[in-house]
């Protein structure tokens, strides 16, 4: 039996699979709980499905497909930025119209000028087959990333939760602004390889959401789902060899099991907490009517 469960870890691919889905699952769950505390979600998908023009035209220049994806996330997101400051129209629409122009455009590019890379390995990641430059680069973009977030996390954690109170304070919201951008478009970008940009975007809000269920305090927020984030990511990787299925597919259904867990049995913010404290209210209401 323990040998059955060991397989996996036989296969160098595997062990590539499984180190760099814990590396980019860490990172990802770490970022969530400041989009999740943003309200960032549809950015984060937003910026996943703008990468891919990006891509292509990296691939069509030579370049790594990180760079490209980088800069068009970038790109996409003055561009939300740039319609909403124009325009009435609500945040909502803009980022819909946006992420859907960039994502076609990259279909399109893909399609007029193929390069032999292939749209599935976008769409929904490959991690099994992932080179080891693609390693490095993976390594490399959560190492900066994650030296960012260390770094700055209480300014952004005052720039998520009032954006106001930190101006008033001094700080600079513009650049804190620019720099969580830029951390959502590169680990979107590391997580690219892993899920795709389909499924990128429940890497970056589920741990981050889950968390917010168990806890009131955003420094335990962030050590719940870092390690939710690590151990289902490696774990989701782990399972895909004995499933044959997607990696990215089992990481995201593994992540939102502990979702629905959580919020049916959060002891403060769950569904079954708050059927409890509700009857609770109405018998205290009961007694003092009835006294």
């Amino acid at each position: 039996m323990i040998e059955q469960l060991t397989i996996p870890f036989h296969y160098e691919y595997m062990l590539k699979a499984i180190f760099v889905s814990a590396l980019i699952g860490g990172v990802c769950a770490f970022l969530s709980c400041f989009v999740t505390l943003k309200g960032w979600s549809l950015m984060g998908d937003a910026l996943s499905h703008s990468v891919v023009p990006g891509v292509a035209l990296a691939l069509m220049l030579g370049l790594p497909f990180a760079v490209g994806a980088f800069f068009a996330g970038l790109l996409a997101a003055a561009a939300m930025g740039f319609v909403k400051a124009k325009t009435p129209i609500r945040e909502d629409a803009t980022i819909g119209i946006v992420f859907t122009s960039f994502f076609a455009l990259g279909l399109l590019l893909i399609s007029l000028y193929p390069t032999g890379f292939n749209l599935r390995t976008i769409v929904f990641g490959n991690m099994l087959g992932i080179a080891d430059f693609d390693i490095l680069q993976a390594i490399a973009i959560c190492g900066i990333a994650m030296a960012v977030l260390l770094a700055k996390w209480k300014d952004l954690l005052l720039f998520c939760f009032d954006a106001n109170q930190a101006r008033s304070i001094g700080l600079n919201t513009t650049a804190l602004h620019f720099i969580l951008l830029s951390l959502l478009s590169a680990v979107a970008v590391a997580a690219l390889q892993a899920v795709g940009a389909c499924l990128v975007v429940a890497m970056l809000v589920t741990p981050g959401a889950t968390a917010y269920l168990l806890t009131d305090r955003f420094g335990r927020m962030l050590g719940i789902a870092s390690t939710m984030g690590v151990l289902t990511a490696a774990a989701g990787a782990y399972a895909s060899y004995f499933l044959d299925g997607s990696v990215g597919g089992c990481i995201v259904v593994l992540q939102t099991t502990l979702f629905l867990l959580a919020f049916a049995f959060a002891p403060k913010h769950g569904m079954l907490a708050a059927r409890r404290a509700g009857r609770k209210a109405v018998t205290t209401t009961l007694r003092e009517v009835s006294a």
